[in-house]
C-alpha cells in the first residue's frame, strides 16, 4: 500500500496501541490515537497494560524457529533501539530462568548453544554458580538457569506515560473515546465514537485502522461484513499479582528478574521489597486459591518467600486467540489492521507488532525517509 497522506487511526490504550501510535508518527503518518485514560485500580475487568509486570522474555523463549521466535527476537532488538528515544524508564536487564527438572537440563543448554550460533549471548549457569551468588535461590531441587542477559522487565506504568507524551509531541491527537462502531467507507473507514468530551467527535473517517484492542476487537469486527470477519474467537485470560516486603530475603537479593517455575519475580528499588506474579486463569474473575497458590510457589516457596508481606494486590485480563498462535497480526481488509490477543506478551512484543503495521501500511523508517543511513529499524521481516 502506498504511503497514506490521511489520518491512521490507532484504536487501543494498552503497550500495544501506545507504541503502534508513537512509531508510526515517527514514520511520518498522521495519527489520531482512540485511547481512554486507563485506570491504576485493580478491577476485575481491567484491560491492559498497566497491570502486567512488563517482563520481556525474548532470547529465553523455547522457540528454536518460526514466527513467534521472529517476533521475539525483532521486539528485543527494537526495545534496545527504541527506548533511548522514549527517555529515563525503569528498567532491568539480565533475565534467570530456573530449572528444577533433572530432564530439563540437557534440553535447556541444547538452547543456549543453539541461541549463541544464531549470535544471542544466553548462558547456562549451574546450581554452584547460582547458589554462590544468590542463596535466596536455594531449593532442594535446583538444577541450574539460563541466563539472557538481553531480557529483562520494565516498569509498565512509566513507559505508557513516556509513549503517550513522546506521542504528543510528534503531533499524535489522542481522543479519549470509545469506539463503537467501525464500517467501510469507499476505501476508506468510519469509526463511531463515544466520549464523554463534548469536543471529541462522535466519528472519525480514517484512511487506515490498526486495532490494538485486545479483546474489544471481537465486537467491532463481528458487525462487519461476512467476508471481513474472522471466524475464530478471542478468549479471556486473567492475571494476578502482587507487591511483596520480604524481611528475610537474604542481603545478596535476586540476580534481577528471576522466572521460578513459571513465576516471574521482579526485584524493586525498595530494599527487599518484589514483584510477584502472574497467575494465568481462564475467563475473567480471579480465583483467591490461585493467588495463593502463586504466592507459595504451589508448595515449593522457600522460608524467605513463605514469610513475604502481601502489601497489595492487582489483576488484568489478557486476550488470547484460539485456533491460531498469538498474536494475530492480520489484514481482514483493505486499510483494516488487527493487531490483537498478545496474551502475556503485550509489551515484550509491541515494537515488532507497531513495526509490522507501518510496514503493512507503507511508511518507511524514519532513517530511510530522511535519506539518513538507517539504524536497522526497519530492517525486520516479521511475517
Amino acid at each position: 500500500m502506498p504511503i497514506c497522506r490521511d489520518v491512521i487511526a490507532v484504536v487501543g490504550a494498552g503497550s500495544v496501541g501506545s507504541v503502534t501510535a508513537w512509531w508510526l508518527a515517527r514514520c511520518g503518518a498522521q495519527v489520531v490515537w482512540i485511547a481512554p485514560p486507563q485506570g491504576h485500580g485493580a478491577g476485575p475487568g481491567q484491560p491492559g497494560s498497566l497491570a502486567a509486570l512488563g517482563v520481556l522474555m525474548g532470547h529465553c523463549s523455547r522457540r528454536l524457529r518460526g514466527r513467534n521466535w521472529r517476533l521475539r527476537r525483532t521486539a528485543i532488538a527494537l526495545w534496545r533501539q527504541w527506548l533511548p528515544l522514549l527517555g529515563p524508564i525503569p528498567q532491568q536487564w539480565g533475565l534467570t530462568v530456573l530449572c528444577h527438572q533433572p530432564d530439563e537440563v540437557e534440553r535447556l543448554q541444547t538452547l543456549v548453544r543453539h541461541r549463541q550460533g544464531e549470535g544471542c549471548p544466553l548462558a547456562w549457569r549451574t546450581r554452584d554458580e547460582l547458589l554462590n551468588c544468590w542463596p535466596a535461590l536455594a531449593a532442594t531441587d535446583l538444577q541450574g538457569g539460563l541466563w539472557s542477559p538481553q531480557d529483562g522487565q520494565m516498569d509498565p506504568a512509566p513507559l505508557l506515560a513516556a509513549l503517550a507524551g513522546a506521542a504528543e509531541r510528534l503531533g499524535v491527537q489522542r481522543w479519549p473515546a470509545q469506539v463503537t462502531g467501525l464500517k467501510p467507507d469507499g476505501r476508506n473507514w468510519r469509526l463511531q465514537l463515544q466520549a464523554g468530551d463534548p469536543d471529541v467527535p462522535t466519528t472519525l473517517p480514517a484512511s487506515a485502522v490498526a486495532l490494538c484492542t485486545g479483546l474489544g476487537a471481537g465486537p467491532l469486527l463481528a458487525a462487519l461484513d461476512p467476508a471481513i470477519q474472522l471466524n475464530w474467537p478471542m478468549l479471556p485470560v486473567l492475571g494476578q499479582a502482587a507487591e511483596l516486603h520480604c524481611p528475610m530475603l537474604p542481603p545478596q537479593g535476586l540476580p534481577g528478574p528471576v522466572v521460578w517455575r513459571g513465576v516471574h519475580l521482579i526485584p524493586r528499588p525498595q530494599r527487599r521489597q518484589l514483584w510477584m506474579g502472574a497467575t494465568v486463569e481462564p475467563g475473567d474473575q480471579s480465583r483467591a486459591h490461585c493467588l495463593d497458590q502463586m504466592l507459595r510457589l504451589d508448595g515449593a516457596a522457600p522460608p524467605w518467600l513463605r514469610q513475604a508481606q502481601v502489601l497489595r494486590r492487582w489483576q488484568g485480563v489478557r486476550a488470547r486467540p484460539v485456533g491460531r498462535p498469538a498474536p494475530v497480526l492480520a489484514t481482514p481488509a483493505p486499510g483494516l489492521l488487527l493487531t490483537s490477543g498478545h496474551y502475556r506478551n503485550g509489551i515484550l512484543l509491541a515494537p515488532a507488532t507497531a513495526a509490522w503495521t507501518a510496514q503493512k501500511l507503507g511508511f518507511p523508517p524514519p532513517d530511510a525517509r530522511s535519506g539518513r543511513p538507517g539504524n536497522g529499524s526497519g530492517q525486520w521481516i516479521i511475517d
